[in-house]
């Protein structure tokens, strides 16, 4: 005879009513220790695994909430780091720029020991930005003394002469300027020729004959002949030599000895030509 459904099902509600009755009274004997009522043992074993969930959840977030504080703290204080990482790399600069500028003005006052006539110190506050002039602004004028083409050295080179003059500044126009001419001589034939700029970072020298041996590197210095600078100043060096021959003038690119383009420091010569004496610091 076969089996009813429900005969099938009694080991089945046997088994869960011996468990039930197994915890029923694991849990009185737990509440019995603990001095409580089983209603409540009851109830604590069944928070018991919500709580201890829920705890694990609080932490987590804690965690987590604790972790983005530290991560902006330690944010906060990298930026902190990197602003005084900058403060004291700007502070290097300034120091390395006085650290310059005292060693230009050394230089400086060297050569104005060195020229043995009245001169000033003068500051470039200014450029002209026409293309087709090289000038430049100084911050010495009338009151220091200064006056028309006066000559502007550095101890580089020669830089040019006044052009214009304020009471408390003045325009010279540079050795580079379309407008400008020196006379100059080879430093090693000492032959004459014309310095004239070419409005831009050099300059040509002119009527040099192509029977004069001229190379690369050798000095220029001026000539004195023109009136306005004295003789044996330095003005640069031949950079380049198209060679001419007997009936064609050599072409000869000058690269100006003082630094025309980054000029921070010069020094006007107070003094007129004939009074200045130049000692030849390059002569064959």
């Amino acid at each position: 005879m076969k089996p009813t459904e429900s005969q099938n099902r009694a080991p089945i509600v046997f088994i869960a009513l011996l468990v039930a009755q197994l915890l029923t009274m694991s849990l009185h004997a737990r509440a019995q220790a603990q001095q409580q009522s089983l209603s409540r043992t009851a109830l604590l074993a069944v928070l018991y695994p919500l709580q201890k969930g829920t705890a694990w959840v609080t932490s987590g977030i804690g965690g987590v909430w604790y972790g983005y504080l530290n991560l902006r703290g330690v944010r906060g204080e990298n930026q902190r780091l990197q602003a005084e990482i900058n403060r004291l790399q700007q502070e290097r600069m300034l120091v390395q720029e006085e650290v310059a500028a005292a060693r230009r003005y050394r230089e400086l006052l060297k050569l104005k020991e060195s020229v043995g006539v009245p001169s000033v110190a003068a500051t470039v506050i200014g450029r002209d930005g026409n293309p087709w002039y090289q000038q430049i602004v100084i911050d010495q004028g009338l009151i220091a003394g200064v006056r028309l083409y006066q000559i502007v050295i550095t101890p580089q080179g020669v830089v040019g002469r006044v052009v214009g003059v304020g009471p408390t500044c003045a325009i010279v126009q540079l050795i580079t300027d379309g407008t400008s001419g020196v006379g100059a001589m080879l430093s090693d034939s000492r032959v004459n020729g014309e310095l004239k700029g070419r409005n831009g970072p050099q300059c040509q020298l002119a009527s040099i004959t192509g029977l004069v041996n001229v190379r690369e590197g050798e000095a220029i210095l001026t000539s004195g002949l023109e009136g306005w600078y004295p003789k044996g100043m330095l003005l640069g060096y031949v950079s380049q030599v198209q060679l001419g021959s007997g009936a064609a003038l050599h072409q000869i690119t000058v690269q100006p000895a003082a630094q025309l383009d980054r000029l921070e420091e010069v020094l006007v010569l107070l003094a007129k030509p004939p009074d200045i004496q130049i000692t030849e610091s390059v002569k064959k």
